[in-house]
C-alpha cells in the first residue's frame, strides 16, 4: 500500500502538468482571438486523449487545432461578435432608466444564458462527434440543452460563476481560461462513454 501512493502521486503530478502544458497551449493559440473556439475544441479533444492515456502535449494540441479550425473556423469568428455584442448591449441597457430598458436586458441575459450553454455543448459535441463539423456540433448543443435541461443549467451557473471569478481576479484567465471551461464539460456535462469511444 505504501509503494502505491507515491505512484499516485506521481500520476497526479504528470496529470497537472499535463493541464497546464493543454492550458498554455490554449492560450498561444486564441491570441488571434477567432481563433478561441478551435483552440478549445482542440482542448476539450485533448483533454479526453489524457483521461484515457494517449499522448498529449504541445505537438498534439497543434495538430489537433488545425483539425478543430477547419471544422469550426465560422464559430470562430461568430463567437468574438457575439461577445462583442453583449458587451456593448448589457452596460447599454442596465444604465437605461426606463421599464423597457429592463425588459430589454432581461432578454439580453437570457439570452446570454443561451449562449453560454450552447457553448458549453458544442464543446461537449464536438468531443464525442470528432469527426462532425460546427452545423452538425450546433444542432446536437441545442438537442442536448433540451433534452438534459437541468445538466446543461447546472453547467452553466458553474461557468458563470468561473466568469465571476475571473472578473475579480483576472490573472485567473492565464491559468484556467481554457482548461476550465473544458472541466465543466467534462465532469458536469458528462459526454456518454459510447460516445467517448468513437474518438479512440
Amino acid at each position: 500500500m505504501d509503494s502505491i501512493r507515491p505512484l499516485r502521486v506521481v500520476a497526479l503530478l504528470d496529470t497537472f502538468g499535463n493541464g497546464l502544458i493543454l492550458q498554455l497551449a490554449f492560450v498561444v493559440f486564441s491570441i488571434p482571438i477567432i481563433t478561441t473556439v478551435p483552440a478549445a475544441v482542440a482542448l476539450q479533444r485533448q483533454l479526453a486523449d489524457l483521461h484515457t492515456g494517449r499522448r498529449t502535449g504541445f505537438v498534439p494540441f497543434a495538430k489537433e487545432f488545425i483539425t478543430s479550425w477547419r471544422a469550426s473556423w465560422p464559430l470562430g469568428i461568430l463567437a468574438p461578435l457575439v461577445a462583442t455584442g453583449f458587451a456593448a448591449a448589457i452596460p447599454f441597457w442596465y444604465s437605461a432608466a426606463s421599464p423597457f430598458a429592463r425588459v430589454g436586458l432581461g432578454f439580453l441575459v437570457c439570452l446570454l444564458g443561451l449562449a453560454g450553454g450552447c457553448y458549453l455543448n458544442v464543446l461537449r459535441a464536438a468531443e464525442v462527434a470528432s469527426e462532425e463539423r460546427w452545423r452538425q456540433w450546433l444542432a446536437t448543443a441545442f438537442e442536448q440543452m433540451i433534452r438534459h435541461s437541468l445538466r446543461s443549467l447546472c453547467g452553466l451557473i458553474v461557468f458563470f460563476a468561473w466568469l465571476v471569478t475571473l472578473a475579480y481576479v483576472p490573472t485567473l484567465l492565464l491559468v484556467g481560461s481554457g482548461i476550465v471551461p473544458a472541466l465543466i464539460v467534462r465532469y458536469v456535462l458528462e459526454p456518454p462513454a459510447d460516445n467517448q469511444a468513437s474518438r479512440s
